[in-house]
């Protein structure tokens, strides 16, 4: 699971691709669980219940990435914080982003 950091010089480009970046770790992380739970991604109570143990690796994981280690306390802090709330808030309610 890496969350690779925006390239683009353009700054619409560059919100873009870092809330792709954020989405493409969450779902990431959430399809590596589904899978060794054997559950239905498509169920969101089986989605929920099979992240139940799993919601507090989640921030240590992201703070690893690159966009992470690019963003954080920089200009695109709070695009970052944005992006990272909204999926961990699809997790919560039982969808991947």
């Amino acid at each position: 699971m890496t969350a690779t950091p925006p390239k683009s010089t353009n700054k619409h480009d560059m919100t873009n691709q870092l809330e792709i970046s954020i989405r493409d770790f969450f779902h990431d992380f959430a399809s590596d669980i589904l899978l060794q739970a054997h559950a239905d991604s498509n169920d969101p109570q089986a989605v929920k219940m099979a992240l139940l143990d799993h919601f507090e690796e989640i921030y240590p994981r992201f703070a690893k990435t690159e966009v992470f280690k690019r963003c954080f306390e920089k200009e695109d802090h709070e695009l970052m914080v944005e992006a990272y709330k909204k999926n961990f808030t699809l997790l919560l309610q039982g969808h991947l982003p």
